[in-house]
């Protein structure tokens, strides 16, 4: 049976190849996927196992666990207490549409944790939230800013002397405020 040798050859080709990439360009390329998928690749092996905690571009987006926004929660929790401390977050994106039940102090942790990492490019996408940190308005590092939510008070803008974001090149803002 020359089929199954034939399949474990071409297995140990392509595992061969991946072993010759760096740890640098396998970080480029998890980079490229959604925070969740970027967690399972800690079991294709022994190498890869720590390799997700180094990833510059995180995003969490909440349709990745239909809509289960306790495993969602739990999951970003564990995904920035276990993730490289020393890496600067380059990019970072949360997506978390028809979240009812949402613990605003939770996310502000993740947005402070953002920030407090050096981000360029801040993505928050909300359906329903009450607030964003002030740290957000004078993130240094940040180039580009896009905020889409739905509130249902109205948020207290801050006087322009509180916000201080030199190197903002691109802001997006959507939102509603929605009246009951």
């Amino acid at each position: 049976m020359g089929t199954a040798s034939g399949v474990k050859r071409i297995e140990n080709e392509y595992s061969d190849r991946l072993s010759r990439l760096s740890d640098e360009l396998i970080v480029s390329v998890l980079s490229l996927l959604p925070a969740k998928e970027v967690a399972q690749t800690c079991i294709l092996s022994k190498r890869w196992r720590n390799l997700w905690a180094a990833v510059p571009s995180l995003c969490f987006d909440m349709r990745d666990w239909n809509n289960d926004f306790k495993k969602f929660m739990g999951f970003v929790c564990n995904f920035l207490l276990k993730r490289d401390k020393t890496i600067d977050t380059q990019i970072f994106h949360i997506l978390c549409q028809d979240c009812s039940g949402i613990v605003s102090s939770e996310v502000n942790e993740w947005i402070t944790y953002a920030v407090e990492h050096n981000p360029k490019i801040l993505t928050l996408s909300f359906s329903d939230y009450d607030g964003i940190p002030d740290c957000v308005f004078t993130c240094k590092t940040l180039e580009s800013l896009k905020l889409k939510m739905k509130f249902w008070k109205p948020m207290d803008l801050k006087p322009s002397e509180i916000v201080c974001l030199p190197k903002l090149r691109n802001l997006d803002l959507e939102g509603h405020l929605l009246l009951h």
